[in-house]
């Protein structure tokens, strides 16, 4: 009997993460889809010239036909996206955990954080460029200024969340301060962690193109700006579907990231 309960639990969450994915994949491309199709039928009916907005077909059939150059400028945004998320939250979870344990850390350098932080990136950014020259260090350190806050922020929100009668119970079992952390308070605020990481990573994104306007060599920003000095239009719109194509990746990363790291957190149902 407790065999045919556990199977047919693990055929439900099987059943439940496939209908997932499918539903998270199948809805965005029809939507997608639909878009463009009405897109191209308006600009053929108007007779919308291509200098001004190019059709759909244009602008995927340059992305067919130049996909090595447009490949590789999106590798370069790629790797400056890593680099400056993960030094990002490598840094905003552990402080985010310091400054809830330790108050005057809260009233003496969080303000000084969401000052950073309020300032325009395209403000900073010149700044930069003064301080460290024109190179990938400056996109990686604009990426890091605009993934930081949000995951510090529900990093926070998720460290003060944890019920404190817990920490009765883990000290009553002898757990020393780590275990507790390791087992109970990271694993319990993991939610807000992964909530501040996605928006993170989108937040990424938007902060890499940003850098690649200001101060690159690389990347599809850099391959944006360059084709509208060209006016450009075609290889332009294309720059914006691989800037999107690579969003949603990073997106399906740290949503993946999630479903395996806190498979818990899972509520299969049977429908």
């Amino acid at each position: 009997m407790a065999a045919t309960i556990t199977a047919t639990g693990s055929a439900l969450s099987k059943h439940w993460l496939r209908s997932e994915w499918i539903s998270a994949l199948a809805y965005p491309a029809l939507s997608v889809i639909a878009f463009l199709a009405v897109w191209e039928v308006l600009i053929r009916v108007y007779d919308v010239p291509l200098w001004l907005v190019p059709k759909p077909s244009d602008f995927l059939a340059r992305l067919s036909s130049d996909f090595p150059l447009i490949a590789g400028h999106a590798w370069a945004t790629s790797k400056t996206i890593i680099l400056g998320f993960a030094l990002g939250a490598a840094i905003a979870v552990p402080l985010a955990f310091f400054i809830v344990s330790i108050p005057a850390l809260e009233r003496g350098l969080f303000p000084v954080i969401v000052f950073l932080n309020i300032m325009p990136k395209t403000v900073i950014g010149p700044i930069i460029v003064v301080w460290f020259g024109i190179g990938p260090l400056v996109s990686v350190i604009i990426v890091f200024l605009m993934c930081f806050f949000p995951v510090l922020v529900d990093s926070m929100s998720g460290f003060r969340a944890v019920d404190p009668r817990l920490y009765y119970i883990t000290r009553s079992m002898g757990a020393s301060e780590l275990q507790t952390l390791r087992y109970v308070r990271v694993p319990a605020s993991g939610r807000y962690i992964f909530a501040g990481m996605k928006i993170g990573i989108v937040k990424a994104v938007e902060g890499v193109i940003i850098a690649e306007f200001i101060a690159s060599s690389a990347g599809l920003g850099f391959m944006i700006m360059r084709a509208s000095s060209f006016m450009d239009l075609t290889l332009m719109f294309s720059g914006l579907i691989a800037t999107a194509v690579v969003a949603l990746f990073f997106n399906g990363m740290m949503l993946s990231a999630e479903r395996l790291l806190m498979p818990w957190a899972r509520h299969p149902t049977a429908d």
